[in-house]
């Protein structure tokens, strides 16, 4: 009979031991909604060396427009016309450049994301994201 009694003890102990590890497990994770995230803004190229002539688009087979630098001082390609023709996923883009000393440069760049930190379920639920600045290299 102590046996038994010893038994149902140890069993109990284990089993409120089991409760408390699985409620402490479970109260630390984050569950986080399916939730999909579109960016629509602009991507920033940046030079090695830096271009007179740019010209930029999204889409494979897509044809480059010219592309003016912003008041300050940016290399911005928006997601509109005439760069974007939808549907198009961005996710690299088309850039052609002409430098000072008249070399000229065209390649397909991939296009990096980020995630901004701002989910309302916090930030190790990822989005949303921005594009993080393309680097376009030399010649």
């Amino acid at each position: 009979m102590q046996r038994k009694g010893l038994f149902l003890s140890m069993l109990g102990m284990l089993i409120v031991v089991v409760s408390v590890a699985l409620a402490s497990c479970g109260s630390s994770s984050t569950v986080c909604p399916a939730v999909g995230y579109g960016y629509t803004g602009d991507v920033e190229l940046v030079f090695a060396h830096e271009p007179q002539l740019v010209a930029a688009c999204f889409g494979e087979g897509c044809t480059p427009a010219a592309v003016t630098k912003s008041p300050d001082g940016r290399w911005l390609v928006p997601q509109s016309a005439p760069y974007l023709v939808p549907p198009v996923s961005v996710t690299s883009i088309y850039v052609e450049a002409v430098g000072a000393s008249g070399a000229r440069m065209a390649r397909v760049l991939p296009i990096e994301t980020e995630p901004t930190g701002e989910h309302p379920d916090g930030p190790g639920c990822g989005g949303p994201f921005r594009f993080k600045p393309v680097p376009v290299p030399a010649g």
